[in-house]
């Protein structure tokens, strides 16, 4: 048992907000921009002849473009002024879709050729250019005719494209005009355009960068790998703790999601692999990354984050995951927004939860909401920069890192905590004690559910406390009997096995009628059962319930029949009788003791089975007065019957139609359930 209401040691708090202010500082200082306003193409033409990239600063390539729809124009013509008037201009960075050209927006799927005339200075550093990926789903960048990036090939239709996801930095050469060609294609995703923006200047700087990134997303991705394989073994050998195991898959999810996003680790290692694969591993890891989380919230605080609010996270972010692998990227993709929004939902109501924690004082909530709230944040801001390049450019990776730290301490507390729970157990005898005791209760209640189905509650009640029970008379009560026609010659030619099976089959259906209409069984003697109404719960309409579950049994037997006749197999036919009268009950034996009835009303009721026919509801005189208002009977005359003469005896057909919810009268209707309710007010005591 892990105690949960303990007050949060100050120190790790500390640490972990020192180590949050030197990663966002850190963030913010390389982000920091430099220099003067920075300049924006207009028409086409971006001039940047006065830009001192030593001074200033980096500079990206934004602003209005040149662009060519639906053409693939070689970078020479461009040199050499041989293009013909553009689409249009277009702005950088932004998705094509939606783009007005001659009125008509512009799909997402297609290709372009865009363009933008470049003035720079006399006299430059040695200049290289940044691209992050998404450009469509395969693009070409030429730098005066020359190919300075690349993801994929660039094509006019899905068969001549090869889609591709990977950040580009390349050197440039110099040039005081340079013609920036770029080809995008889009067959594969929902967004096509020049959605991230070209990044210019210094090479030392821009190489710089790149290599900070990269050792960045290495240290975050080697840190969590390392954490989630870590955790992993821990459940393996301690697999009741299911905070490890949900901490460790949200480790490796997140792990998968920096190697394949950002510097895309695994796409430069394995560039030949298909792109679709790359994809789906991305935004599966991206999407699995919630339910994972929120089962591991769910492990630690269970009051505040509960079932239902699980279940309904998991409802939502499941469909998405499974969209991933059945859907291309270009439908799923789709579902990107919707998650997010998921994500920003989830993470309002787990800090919501976190708080209450907090002012309940649970273990760990302060470090838990610190972590959530940074990520939170951090993703808000991946929103902003994505749709409006604004801030200090993504941050989720390392978001998630100190939000998987703050779960790693929290997680490292608790099984610090539980360890020594584990030994105080060891020493205190009298938790030893409480939880024998705990055992016993359990067994005795065990023991007393034993009882319950052997004996009726009253009569089990009275054992229980008297040690014999008295026996009861009762002015009126309906007993039944069933016996399997041709039991013996057919149970002659079964497998005991199977015999056994079948009868067991028969009776569990039989017991599941008796207890749902409030019947008692008594007992079962080889191939034949016995049930009662009316006792040891008096009521007055015990006839009608029998009645009912008699017609019931006879449908169940009808069906398995009709489906073992299909295979041609052998099957028993089954008669039934119903008789009702005055009856004594009480308790018998001293070992094996069982409940049972008594009177010359079950001798009665054991002449209506025998003098019955197979398939058929067979009832006294006595029980067709008390249910003739109720069900469609056939008098069958006086009948002999064995040591009681002639007796009137009836087949219970069906119900009556205008007490039946259809015209073949085997389901009862409301009409009949206020009648038999109505029953019950003649009841007088017994």
């Amino acid at each position: 048992m892990i105690p949960t209401h303990m007050s949060d040691s100050g120190r790790p708090t500390r640490f972990f907000i020192l180590g949050i202010l030197i990663c966002f500082l850190s963030f913010s200082a390389c982000a920091q921009a430099k220099g003067k306003e920075r300049p924006k193409a207009e028409n086409g033409t971006l001039d940047l002849s006065n830009w001192d990239f030593e001074k200033d600063g980096t500079v990206e390539l934004n602003g209005d473009w040149r662009y060519y729809w639906k053409e693939l124009i070689p970078p020479k013509n461009f040199q050499d002024d041989l293009v013909s008037d553009p689409s249009g201009f277009i702005s950088v960075p932004g998705v094509w879709n939606g783009h007005l050209l001659k009125e008509e927006p512009l799909p997402p799927i297609g290709y372009m050729t865009y363009h933008l005339r470049l003035y720079l200075p006399e006299h430059t550093p040695d200049l290289a250019i940044r691209i992050d990926d998404g450009q469509g789903s395969a693009y070409s960048l030429y730098w005066n005719g020359k190919l300075v990036a690349y993801n994929g090939h660039p094509g006019p239709s899905p068969e001549e494209e090869k889609p591709e996801y990977l950040a580009q930095t390349s050197s440039v050469p110099h040039a005081k005009q340079v013609d920036l060609v770029m080809y995008i294609s889009n067959h594969y995703h929902r967004n096509g355009g020049f959605q991230m923006p070209i990044l210019l200047g210094d090479s030392s700087v821009i190489f710089a960068a790149r290599d900070r990134n990269r050792m960045a997303n290495a240290f975050l991705a080697g840190s969590l790998l390392i954490m989630g394989l870590y955790h992993m073994g821990l459940f393996l050998f301690r697999k009741k703790e299911m905070e490890i195991l949900w901490f460790s898959l949200t480790c490796l999810a997140i792990t998968s999601r920096v190697l394949t996003s950002g510097e895309r680790f695994i796409g430069e290692a394995y560039r030949n692999v298909p792109w679709n694969i790359f994809i789906r591993v991305e935004y599966l890891s991206f999407y699995l990354g919630v339910p994972f989380m929120a089962m591991f919230m769910r492990t630690l605080y269970p009051a505040q984050f509960r079932k239902t609010s699980m279940i309904v996270i998991l409802t939502l972010s499941l469909p998405p995951c499974l969209s991933i692998i059945v859907l291309p990227p270009a439908l799923f993709s789709y579902t990107l927004p919707y998650y997010q929004a998921l994500i920003v939902l989830g993470g309002i109501y787990g800090m919501i939860m976190l708080t209450i924690a907090i002012f309940k004082g649970l273990q760990g909530a302060k470090l838990m909401l610190l972590g959530l709230g940074i990520f939170f944040a951090a993703v808000l801001n991946d929103f902003i920069f994505y749709q409006f390049h604004i801030g200090p450019g993504y941050l989720t990776p390392a978001g998630l890192f100190l939000l998987t730290f703050a779960d790693a301490a929290l997680l490292g507390r608790r099984i610090a905590t539980a360890f020594n729970t584990s030994e105080e157990l060891s020493v205190n005898l009298e938790k030893k004690v409480v939880e024998r005791t705990k055992e016993l209760a359990e067994e005795r209640d065990k023991t007393d559910l034993l009882l319950l189905n052997i004996l009726p509650k009253p009569v089990a009640e009275e054992l229980k406390s008297k040690g014999s029970v008295t026996p009861v008379y009762y002015e009126s009560a309906s007993i039944l009997f069933t016996d399997f026609v041709g039991f013996t010659k057919i149970a002659a030619e079964m497998v005991p096995k199977d015999l056994v099976e079948d009868l067991h089959n028969c009776f569990s259906e039989f017991d599941s009628i008796v207890s749902r209409l409030g019947l008692e069984k008594l007992k079962t003697i080889g191939d034949s059962y016995m049930c009662a109404g009316g006792i040891p719960n008096t009521n007055s309409t015990h006839p009608v319930d029998n009645c009912l579950a008699g017609l019931e049994f006879l449908r169940f037997m009808n069906k398995i029949a009709e489906s073992k006749s299909a295979i041609g197999l052998p099957f028993w036919e089954l008669r039934v009788g119903i008789h009702t009268g005055p009856v004594t009950s009480g308790v018998i034996g001293s070992n094996k003791f069982a409940y049972d009835v008594w009177g010359d009303a079950v001798n009665l009721a054991s002449r209506m089975e025998s003098s019955g026919k197979p398939g058929h509801l067979n009832i006294s005189g006595p029980t067709y007065e008390l249910v003739k208002d109720f069900f469609v009977c056939e008098h069958r005359g006086k009948v002999q019957a064995k040591g009681k003469g002639e007796v009137d005896m009836y087949f219970v057909n069906s119900i009556h139609p205008d007490l039946s919810v259809d015209s073949k009268g085997i389901s009862p209707n409301e009409k009949f359930e206020t009648l038999r309710k109505e029953l019950n007010l003649k009841l007088s005591p017994v």
